[in-house]
């Protein structure tokens, strides 16, 4: 959740840059103001060309100086894009990637491997194999150990259609993985049956999919008798409102859904009357539960009396809208708090659950391996969830 800005080379030139930049806007505008400053700029703008020998690029400068111009919003999501940066944030934003498919665990000095943290659905790395646990030692047959980190994992990045070869450890034996890079579809919606026909849906993250995956393992799990659900939020950082505007809505009767507060209106906006099921449910959430996942747990409180079990979330209450420019580049910036039915503002606060508990510092790293017994936030929201079930035979 930190702020995403292009790092400002901090040099007199580029301090020169975004003075010209803002000069441009300031003749562009025609909004008058401090002559003095006006002709301060274009003095600095003649001492560059009669007496500077680097090289000036003006699109350079631009870019620059709009990265500097949004960063003065007192925003901490606000972002200048430049046209090729947009491109590849819708890219991002619908699930689109390139690459193997893997999360690891970064450090500064690779002691005893890589350790994978998740493996994305959908990815190479999910085909080929690769686990949540596995502890990357080569690359190319070459042992990784006792180098920095940044140099292996620029060599693990490449272009699609090149392969890479990785041998893991995995419960103290040694694997071999042929892995070709390639462009996927992040999967967003991971589902199963637990005992007891307890329904699991863990949403990684709302991309334009998510919606349609979601409805999915919905009515496979429908079809196989569920007596009642857990939905897993838990590191779901948010993503795209209309997706959970859609998935609360398969929830939820017809009810007020998401109140967003712009700078001059408010909007209320009513779930979609699409409700696919009324069995007792549970969400799970931690302390990386944020904005969108955020807006789902409190609807589903707010209108279901749904419990939220595990750590206070991250508490981001706001969303921003990305507007695209003429030429291609874009600007995203905060433009709306919302809230739900209860009007409860947990922007900067979090979400308080209903029932608290942390999984162990041991445990945290594995979280995306753990068996549902070894998931002690699991097991917190199955006792919670089972004296809710109707018994059998009486559903």
């Amino acid at each position: 959740m930190k702020k995403h800005i292009k790092p400002i080379l901090l040099s007199s030139f580029c301090t020169l840059l975004v003075c010209l930049f803002l000069f441009t806007l300031y003749l562009v505008l025609g909004t008058g103001g401090d002559v003095s400053f006006s002709a301060k700029l274009a003095e600095v703008q003649r001492l560059i060309e009669q007496n500077a020998v680097m090289d000036f690029s003006m699109e350079e400068a631009e870019n620059q100086a709009f990265y500097a111009y949004v960063s003065a919003l007192d925003d901490d999501y606000a972002y200048y894009m430049s046209k090729e940066e947009y491109e590849a944030y819708l890219n991002d934003s619908a699930g689109n990637k390139t690459g193997i498919g893997i999360t690891i665990r970064s450090t500064d000095v690779i002691q005893d491997g890589l350790f994978i943290t998740r493996t994305i659905g959908g990815s190479p790395a999910e085909t080929a194999g690769l686990k949540a646990g596995d502890l990357i030692v080569a690359l190319n047959g070459v042992s990784i150990l006792n180098r920095s980190y940044d140099d292996v994992y620029a060599e693990m990045t490449g272009e699609a259609g090149t392969v890479l070869q990785l041998t893991v450890l995995r419960d103290g034996a040694s694997l071999e993985f042929s892995v070709t890079r390639e462009f996927y579809h992040q999967r967003s919606v991971d589902s199963w049956m637990l005992d007891g026909n307890i329904g699991f849906i863990r949403i990684h993250s709302f991309t334009k999919d998510s919606s349609q995956e979601f409805e999915e393992a919905l009515n496979a799990l429908l079809e196989q008798g569920v007596r009642g659900w857990i939905f897993d939020l838990r590191y779901n950082l948010g993503g795209n409102l209309e997706e959970v505007k859609k998935i609360v809505s398969f929830l939820i009767p017809r009810d007020e859904l998401i109140i967003m507060q712009f700078k001059n209106r408010e909007e209320i906006y009513y779930s979609a009357g699409t409700q696919k099921t009324s069995r007792p449910m549970v969400v799970l959430m931690n302390s990386q539960t944020a904005s969108a996942s955020e807006l789902m747990a409190s609807a589903l409180r707010d209108v279901n009396g749904t419990l939220l079990i595990g750590e206070q979330s991250y508490g981001k209450g706001i969303g921003q809208t990305t507007y695209r420019l003429s030429d291609g580049s874009a600007v995203k910036m905060t433009t709306f708090y919302y809230l739900t039915k209860s009007r409860t503002n947990y922007h900067g606060v979090g979400l308080v659950p209903d029932v608290t508990v942390s999984l162990s510092q041991e445990k945290e790293p594995y979280f995306y391996a753990l068996s549902p017994e070894e998931d002690d936030q699991l097991q917190a929201a199955l006792a919670c969830l089972l004296p809710q079930l109707p018994s059998v035979g009486n559903e």
